[in-house]
């Protein structure tokens, strides 16, 4: 099983597990699939592997389900099933496209209920699998199944009567009269019959019946429901078959009676997770699009306006983190019950999922009115929420968008109000944007970037440059700082500033990174055993994306081993925010890597959550001083005194010192002068590729 496969979500629970005995027999009707954590075992019911195209066997393959998913969506659907498990969903429903032999495309969607351990972990998962290349599959797939169990039923005279009209006289099979309630004694006919049927109810069923037989029609079905001598809810569906004489004249009836309670409840159920999100019961996206496409057109036809809002939390994700996944759902549902109280009952709030929320009104005049209700769910923020005894501070930002003005499909708008929203994180949060085409030529340029530059990472399109190092009391030159550039094919070298940010929020940055490392050893192997040389130390960025992979230190492993590079000519810089990160394998991670005899560099130090007890509880052998300290001396006083007091902090707890952005010989005096060891800057050394920095060497 390859590495990429792995991370895709298993699926479902084990037989022995009463909990989802009704959701397993549900799952009979549609496609279904199962796994367990304790074993690994895929199970997936013969309508799976039918609806999957796959051949039967007994055991199911991870491996031929991932080569069906259409390239290029994977990556998105293991994103979507970390983030569902990341929020601890119960459930979550994955629209997944698939390619089969020859060309032949499907859409599938699978619902999945999950089950979680106590640490959070995904123990067991129970899925169901249905195609909606055709809206109605799952329709017709129930309907099939009723129609045959009708007639198994018919055949084996299970739920069985018959009514004789020469005779008026009735016939029931034992499981009939167990079904409806007639008792051993009951008159045999069929006013006993309808007399089980409530009376609100049994009208419509009669005048239903006698118009099928005076339309001389074949078959008639109906359904009621009744209360049981438990006092709960029954559900009844009846199939009634109708002989004719020559006359046309009805002779002879043949009933079937079925108690479908499961059954519906199983439909229901499985409208529950298509439409539905489980949280909070609110509308999922799905539903959301939908009712929005009906709104449209509604709206269309009336020459009126309508508004769309979506709303995220500004703060969850430090909610979830501080206080746990269990206050982070509490939450959500109390967000969601603030939201409907702010609004009118013809409103819509939806959950897409997260910490995302989304509103269609049906009926807004103009801008100014869509204003005035977003800015009125701010103000429903603004008091605090009740977690663990508590009291916590949430606000929203909310992305807005109009129909007709804005877009004349459902999607369309949506994603209008969602980069209303992303402009809305980005000016601050806690404020209202609305759509404007600059927007979507933003979104554009970002999207454009992104799938260009993961096409350079797997086109060798990234390069390393290296700026050098030097000891300021004996000039010599120690080392480089590794710093990734980008030479795009057409536009040139693209600035890091560009691309970085979007590497951080696409998780690119892990590959990059790992590329990065294995260069960065591989010049210093370069540099390091040329004859009489000086130890030349490189040092390499690390991203918080490496470290949520758990995977770092064998990735740092894997490069010093296959370059060959000693631990010593290795140093990675970090950032403040990572000593504060709640992930215990940061500090596990860290303390490895330095046992191996890797450096560890505090970048930027001062500008972030700087604190002494971080200092002493990571092992942080190099201390790098921000430029913005830097880029004032000698002459601003204030600047002075704060960077001696860094390089005495420094040099107290035995550590390097490294100034950054020297840019004047006043500045590298000063810097001597004061203690600090190492400086890069301009005026020693701008990035240059490899070839250059080794001319420097020698």
């Amino acid at each position: 099983m390859n590495t990429e496969s792995r991370d895709l979500p298993s699926l479902v629970p084990s037989t022995g597990d009463r909990r989802w005995a009704g959701l397993r027999d549900a799952l009979q009707v549609v496609g279904r699939i199962r796994w367990s954590a304790k074993d690994e075992r895929i199970e997936a019911c013969a309508d799976t592997r039918r609806l999957l195209r796959l051949p039967a066997g007994d055991r199911l393959e991870l491996v031929p389900l991932v080569s069906l998913i259409r390239r290029g969506r994977l990556g998105a659907l293991r994103k979507a099933w970390l983030d569902a498990v990341s929020a601890r969903q119960p459930q979550v429903v994955i629209d997944v496209p698939l390619v089969h032999d020859g060309g032949v495309h499907q859409h599938v969607r699978i619902a999945v209920a999950i089950d979680y351990g106590p640490n959070g972990e995904p123990l067991d998962c129970e899925g169901a699998l249905h195609d909606i290349t055709e809206h109605q599959l799952l329709i017709e797939r129930l309907q099939i199944a009723e129609r045959r169990l009708d007639e198994a039923q018919e055949l084996a005279h299970v739920g069985h009567w018959e009514w004789d009209f020469a005779r008026s006289r009735a016939k029931y099979s034992d499981q009939a009269r167990r079904i409806i309630g007639l008792p051993d004694g009951a008159a045999p006919d069929l006013q006993q019959f309808a007399r089980t049927i409530p009376d609100e109810q049994r009208p419509a069923i009669v005048d239903g019946f006698t118009a099928a037989l005076a339309q001389r029609q074949p078959t008639f079905r109906y359904a009621y429901h009744a209360t049981g001598t438990d006092g709960r809810r029954r559900d009844f569906h009846g199939v009634v078959k109708v002989l004719y004489n020559r006359g046309r004249a009805p002779r002879q009836l043949l009933g079937t009676i079925q108690d479908v309670t499961e059954l519906s409840a199983y439909r229901e159920r499985l409208h529950a997770l298509s439409n539905y999100d489980p949280l909070t019961q609110l509308p999922n996206r799905s539903m959301f699009v939908d009712r929005t496409r009906t709104a449209m057109a509604d709206a269309a036809r009336d020459g009126k306006v309508l508004g769309v809002l979506m709303l995220d939390l500004d703060q969850f994700k430090h909610v979830n983190e501080s206080l746990g996944h269990a206050s982070g759902d509490e939450l959500i549902k109390q967000a969601a019950q603030r939201l409907t109280s702010a609004l009118r009952d013809h409103d819509t709030v939806a959950r897409p999922g997260g910490d995302e929320f989304a509103v269609l009104l049906p009926a807004v005049r103009a801008a100014v009115d869509l204003d005035l209700i977003a800015n009125k769910l701010l103000r429903a923020f603004e008091s605090p929420f009740r977690l663990l005894n508590r009291d916590v501070f949430v606000t929203t930002s909310i992305g807005a968008a109009l129909f007709p003005a804005d877009a004349d499909h459902p999607d369309q708008l949506v994603l209008h109000a969602d980069a209303a929203l992303s402009e809305a994180k980005a000016r601050g949060r806690n404020n209202v944007r609305f759509y404007s085409p600059q927007l979507t030529a933003q979104a554009s340029a970002r999207l454009a970037l992104e799938t260009e530059l993961r096409q350079a990472v797997d086109q060798d399109q990234l390069v390393l440059h290296f700026q050098p190092k030097f000891d300021l009391a004996s000039g010599d030159l120690v080392g480089a700082e590794a710093l990734m550039r980008w030479n795009h094919p057409a536009r040139g070298m693209v600035s890091p500033v560009q691309f970085i940010p979007v590497a951080e929020e696409t998780g690119l940055i892990v590959p990059m990174g790992a590329w990065a490392l294995h260069q960065a050893c591989r010049a210093a192997v370069t540099w390091n055993q040329r004859p009489a040389a000086r130890q030349v130390k490189v040092a390499v960025n690390l991203s918080a994306r490496q470290f949520a992979t758990g995977q770092l230190v064998e990735t740092v492993c894997e490069a010093l081993s296959s370059t060959g590079c000693l631990p010593q000519w290795l140093e990675l810089e970090i950032t403040e925010s990572l000593l504060i990160d709640k992930r215990s394998n940061v500090r596990e991670d860290l303390e490895t890597l330095a046992a191996l005899g890797v450096t560890i560099a505090l970048d930027d130090f001062g500008t972030g959550y700087s604190a002494l007890s971080y200092l002493t509880h990571f092992p942080v052998h190099t201390l790098k001083i921000d430029r913005s300290f830097v880029k004032d001396l000698p002459g601003d006083r204030q600047s002075g005194e704060l960077v001696k007091a860094i390089v005495s902090l420094g040099r107290s707890l035995n550590m390097e010192l490294v100034a950054e952005g020297v840019e004047t010989d006043e500045q590298s005096r000063l810097l001597a002068a004061i203690g600090c060891h190492m400086a890069q800057g301009f005026l020693l050394g701008r990035p240059v590729p490899q070839d250059q920095f080794e001319a420097l060497l020698g």
